[in-house]
């Protein structure tokens, strides 16, 4: 704890420690790209499916954009959207179009535009 402080104070959004005898915020570990940490947070986790980040000292991930996904945990990028797929945002996979449509574009973000 700070010299005076009543109480702890948890590591501020984008860091995080297991660390109990803190004296200061700087001591704080930044969550690393691709993860993100919490207020309060004693370990970074990492970014889910369908979502990204590539900076450190993240507080939360950031939706892959209609368009693209991101099918593993934990990554800095979103993929781009497979020809003959839509992907919506957040998408954790691309879709396949619909029976009897199709698109060689990479971009779509809704079966309706197959």
């Amino acid at each position: 704890c700070a010299v005076g402080a009543a109480a702890a104070l948890p590591c501020e959004a984008g860091s995080y420690s297991s660390a109990t005898n803190l004296t200061d915020a700087s001591e704080c570990t930044d969550a690393s790209p691709g993860h993100f940490a919490t207020t309060g947070s004693t370990q970074q986790t990492a970014c889910a499916k369908g979502s990204y980040t590539n900076e450190t000292r993240q507080g939360e991930c950031t939706p892959c954009p209609g368009g693209t996904y991101q099918d593993k945990g934990g990554k800095t990028e979103c993929k781009a959207c497979l020809q003959g797929h839509y992907c919506a945002v957040g998408a954790a996979a691309a879709l396949p179009c619909e029976a009897g449509s199709y698109s060689s574009a990479t971009n779509l973000t809704d079966a309706s535009e197959c």
